[in-house]
């Protein structure tokens, strides 16, 4: 257990390190559990028992010869003897004064904030003060219709000294003013159900009488079983600190609840027992316990830590400014103004590749724009102005074919074999490098050696003028112009 002086961490840098690394701990803890004793409500102006001016000596004053330890007007058995209850119900009336007029510590402020940090799994204290019940914590343990609350934050261990409780029927009431003037002589008042009874003219029955609704030692909680249920709950849950503060661990259930609870915490592997006290525990069970003890008043500590978050808080989180009215309206035109840049961006984007995709099919087919291929469609047929444009393409082809070989005098000579090769001639639809084949093969064809006149003279000019004139002819058709393509006439 490595112990931190808090009077000692402004001047020692050590200490001022290892201070530092408990306060990173707690901001780094998801799951706390918070064990509380006396020590934290003392500067929330309740007097503690010992001191001058403690509740013991106050009560002295009035019982001058009773003697009785602190320990023993907490304890069941003074109910046994008439002197013994009388002190007991003086100093609760005292007792319950002060708690009235006390105001809440930094440390239960610092309690509430790790609650609505999310960071307090459960608040176990023995203080019967309900303090924490004015920074706003619930502590109520039972709903109104008998059945325990599971989501409360803070569990009473030793029972509320704002509430009474019939001695027989166990009825709850409020602690009233004239109450609290009642046991200050030293009697306790009857039960007002009893009293009822008696104004309605039923039967007089045993008469009960009200006493504090706290749990003395040897005496069983009315609750033990579900506040059991609870701490098996908050154990299961893997808690990551057990945070002690203000006791000294003195009472058997509360030392058996802190052992257990920090075994389960050193099972994490980021687990950690922290003690704050303004003095160490004593014994030899709690080697191995606590890994820091914190030596120093409660809410010095607590707020060195709250400072921390609220560093933390303002690191993480920027200031927030509202946007006004004005603001909203030139967020809204900017956005729409930007909407319409880019849909003019985008529109005249697709306009310049509509045009680029034009151009390049153009070039491709190397036709007038009127005549240009569209981009066929998937499973649609092609338009008839199509179909048409082709067939005439075609026919023009043939027509200029035959007027080269008429003009070059060809056609007209029916015995010639060349004559007969070229009126064969025929182009193909499907294919117009087909047609120039053909035409190529059968000219060649026509200029071998034959013995039907001189137009078959492989060298003769006729045929040579001839293929050039269909060849030309045929390139021509394949890139369709205004002008008929040029004719060379044939010497004779």
């Amino acid at each position: 257990m490595l112990t931190i002086d808090l009077k000692q961490a402004s001047q020692d840098a050590v200490i001022a390190r290892q201070l530092q690394t408990v306060t990173d701990v707690m901001l780094k803890a998801k799951k706390t559990i918070v064990v509380t004793g006396a020590g934290i409500s003392c500067s929330s102006g309740i007097p503690d028992f010992r001191s001058a001016d403690g509740l013991y000596n106050l009560v002295k004053k009035q019982y001058p010869k009773v003697v009785l330890k602190g320990k023993d007007l907490f304890d069941a058995n003074l109910f046994r003897d008439c002197t013994s209850t009388a002190v007991f119900y003086t100093f609760i009336s005292e007792l319950h004064a002060q708690t009235i007029k006390a105001k809440p510590s930094p440390t239960h402020h610092f309690i509430k904030m790790l609650s609505e940090r999310g960071k307090l799994l459960r608040c176990y204290t023995q203080n019967i003060d309900c303090l924490e019940e004015e920074v706003g914590m619930e502590t109520n343990l039972v709903c109104e219709n008998g059945k325990v609350k599971k989501d409360v934050r803070v569990v009473q261990l030793h029972g509320s000294l704002r509430k009474l409780k019939c001695t027989i029927c166990s009825e709850p009431y409020g602690f009233l003013n004239d109450y609290e003037k009642v046991f200050r002589e030293g009697e306790a008042p009857d039960c007002p159900k009893y009293l009822i009874r008696v104004a309605q003219g039923k039967r007089k029955i045993a008469t009960g009488t009200l006493r504090p609704d706290i749990v003395l030692y040897n005496e069983n909680h009315p609750f033990g079983d579900a506040i059991g249920r609870i701490q098996l709950s908050d154990l299961a849950k893997s808690p990551d600190v057990l945070l002690v503060m203000g006791t000294s661990l003195k009472v058997h259930g509360l030392r058996l609840l802190v052992r257990k609870a920090a075994k389960i915490v050193h099972e994490n592997k980021k687990g950690c027992v922290i003690l704050v006290n303004k003095t160490p525990v004593v014994g030899k069970e709690w080697s191995g316990v606590f890994d820091y003890f914190v030596e120093g008043e409660t809410d010095e500590w607590c707020d060195i830590v709250q400072d921390a978050l609220r560093k933390v808080k303002v690191q993480t989180k920027l200031p927030f400014k509202a946007i006004t009215a004005d603001q909203k309206k030139a967020k809204a035109n900017s956005n729409s103004n930007n909407m319409e840049n880019l849909n003019g961006q985008e529109s005249g984007q697709e306009q310049e590749r509509e045009q680029e995709q034009e151009q390049l099919s153009d070039k491709e087919n190397h036709v007038p724009q009127e005549t240009s291929k569209k981009p066929r469609s998937n499973g649609k047929k092609r338009s008839l102005s199509v179909v048409i444009g082709k067939r005439t393409m075609r026919d023009n082809a043939i027509d200029s074919i035959q007027e080269a070989l008429e003009a070059s005098g060809i056609a007209s000579a029916p015995s010639s074999p060349r004559l007969g090769a070229s009126t064969c001639v025929s182009v193909n639809v499907a294919t117009q490098g087909r047609a120039i084949a053909t035409c190529r093969r059968r000219t060649t064809r026509s200029t071998k050696p034959s013995v039907q006149g001189p137009l078959c003279d492989q060298g003769s000019p006729m045929a040579q003028n001839t293929l050039m004139t269909m060849t030309r002819a045929k390139m021509s058709a394949s890139k369709p112009s205004l002008r008929r393509p040029a004719l060379v006439k044939a010497s004779h």
